[in-house]
C-alpha cells in the first residue's frame, strides 16, 4: 500500500537567496528531471527551500536533468516520495495558523494523512529564532494544538519527547548513568551553572546552554567572565561542563542510525579558520588503541580521519568497536526514556549520535556521547555527498512505513490505501 504523509518544513532552514545557501553543510545541489525541477521551483509551498542550481556543483550531469539547489530535508523527503510514498508539503505558517486557531474542519484536514512530519524544531528555543515567533502565549497555543493533533494522527517526532530532550541536562544525566554501568566509558562532568558560588573556578570548564544547537551557546575556556555570567533563558539553563581537549584534537564521529542500526559515519574536525568545520564520510577508522599510539607522536587530522594502512581485519575491528559502543548506549537510552515517558521513542526510527573520545581516570582513551541529535533538526551533512542522504531516505522510508502501521493500529485508525 501507499502511505500519505504531510511534511511541514521548519522555516529556520530556508534561505532568502540562493547565494545564502552556499557554504552551508545542509544545502546541496542535485539534479532532477526537467519537468519535476520546474514544478519544485514554481511551488510556493517550497519557496526558500529550493533554487535553480549550477551544473558545476553536481557530481555528474545527466542529459534531460536540471540542477537544483535545495535543503537536505527537502532532498530527503523527495527521495521518499520517489520510492512510492505519497508525500505532500504544507507551509509552516499555514500549519501554525491551523494549530493556533483550530477550525471546525481541523480534524478532517489532517485525518486524511497516515502521519504528519516536521513542524517547529522544538529542540531549540523558539524565542531566539531568526524568523521570529511572536509571544510565548502563541507558542503555548501551537503546542496545545500540536498535542491535539497527536491524538488524531501519528506525528513524528512526538512533541513530548522532544520538549523533554530540549532540556539537555535530562539527557546528560541519563548518559552519565548509562556510562557508569559500562566498561571504559568516561564522561565529562556536567552540572547546572551556579551563580551563588563566587569562589568557583572556570579554568578547564566550558559553558553550554539548553534549548540550543550547533554551538550557538557555547563558551570555551578563557571566554567565561565570572563577574558577568550568562543568564538562563526561561526554563533553558546554562550548564557547566569539564572541557574535553580531544574534541578539538581528534574531532567527533557523527554516526547516523536508522532502526537502531548504524548506517554511516561522518568524522568532523575543526578547520583552520574560526568556526570552520571539515568533515569526511568515514570509510575506515582507527581503534581506540591505535589512536592512543598515534597521538603520542606528531600527527595531522588526516592521520585520524583518513588513516593509511592497516589490514582489513583491523579496520573492521575499529568500526565494530565504534558501532558497538553506539548501539549499546542507544539501546539503553531508549529503554530509559521510554520507561520515563511511557511512549515509543523517536530514536528507534532515526538518530544521530555525536561521539568523541576522552581520557578516563585510568588514562585510557574511551568513547563518550557528546550530543544526541533527534527530530526535525538532525543535520545530515549532505554537502559532503548527497548520495548518503538518498540512501538514508531509502532506509528510513522502510522503517517509517512500519512505524506508521503500528502507530495507526495502536490509535485505532484504519490503514487504508491512498486512492
Amino acid at each position: 500500500m501507499s502511505y500519505r504523509v504531510l511534511v511541514v518544513l521548519d522555516p529556520q532552514f530556508s534561505r532568502a537567496l540562493v547565494r545564502d545557501s552556499y557554504g552551508c553543510i545542509d544545502w546541496v545541489t542535485h539534479d532532477y528531471p526537467a519537468l519535476l525541477a520546474a514544478d519544485l521551483l514554481d511551488s510556493p509551498t517550497l519557496c526558500g527551500f529550493v533554487f535553480p542550481g549550477e551544473s558545476g556543483h553536481l557530481i555528474a550531469h545527466r542529459p534531460g536533468f536540471v540542477p537544483v539547489r535545495l535543503h537536505e530535508k527537502l532532498l530527503f523527503w523527495l527521495r521518499i516520495q520517489h520510492k512510492g510514498m505519497t508525500v505532500e508539503f504544507m507551509k509552516f505558517e499555514n500549519f501554525r495558523d491551523i494549530l493556533i486557531s483550530p477550525k471546525p474542519n481541523f480534524k478532517k484536514t489532517f485525518q486524511q494523512y497516515h502521519s504528519i512530519c516536521g513542524g517547529l524544531d522544538l529542540m531549540v528555543d523558539p524565542s531566539e529564532r531568526a524568523d521570529g515567533w511572536g509571544s510565548s502565549a502563541q507558542l503555548q497555543q501551537y503546542l496545545c494544538g500540536l498535542q491535539t493533533l497527536e491524538s488524531i494522527v501519528p506525528v513524528w517526532p512526538p512533541s513530548r519527547e522532544i520538549l523533554h530532550a530540549s532540556i539537555k541536562f535530562n539527557v546528560i544525566v541519563n548518559l552519565d548513568q548509562i556510562a557508569a554501568r559500562m566498561v571504559n566509558s568516561p564522561r565529562p562532568q556536567t552540572t547546572p551553572l551556579s551563580r551563588n558560588d563566587v569562589s568557583q573556578s572556570f579554568e578547564g570548564w566550558i559553558l553550554k546552554r539548553e534549548g540550543s544547537d550547533c554551538n550557538r551557546h557555547v563558551l570555551l575556556p578563557g571566554k567565561v567572565d565570572p563577574l558577568n555570567l550568562p543568564r538562563d533563558c526561561g526554563h533553558f539553563r546554562w550548564l557547566k561542563q569539564s572541557y574535553v581537549p580531544t574534541l578539538r584534537k581528534l574531532g567527533e564521529w557523527r554516526i547516523m542510525l536508522v532502526d537502531c542500526l548504524p548506517l554511516w559515519v561522518v568524522h568532523t574536525a575543526p578547520g583552520n579558520r574560526e568556526e570552520e568545520l571539515v568533515f569526511l564520510h568515514r570509510d575506515a577508522g582507527l581503534s581506540l588503541a591505535e589512536m592512543t599510539l598515534r597521538i603520542r607522536e606528531p600527527y595531522v587530522f588526516d592521520d585520524i580521519m583518513d588513516p593509511v594502512g592497516g589490514t582489513l581485519s583491523e579496520r573492521r575491528q575499529a568500526d565494530e568497536e565504534l558501532e558497538s559502543f553506539a548501539t549499546t548506549v542507544l539501546s539503553q537510552l531508549i529503554e530509559v526514556e521510554e520507561d520515563l515517558l511511557g511512549a515509543p521513542s523517536s530514536l528507534r526510527l532515526m538518530v544521530r549520535l555525536d561521539i568523541g573520545v576522552m581520557h578516563g581516570l585510568d588514562g585510557r582513551l574511551g568513547y563518550f556521547i557528546n550530543e544526541v541529535e533527534r527530530g526535525v533538526g538532525i543535520g545530515l551533512f549532505s554537502a559532503g555527498n548527497p548520495r548518503w542522504t538518498l540512501r538514508l531516505a531509502d532506509e528510513f522510508g522502510c522503517s517509517f512505513s512500519k512505524w506508521m502501521t503500528k502507530t495507526c493500529l495502536a490509535m485505532g485508525r484504519p490503514i487504508e490505501p491512498v486512492a
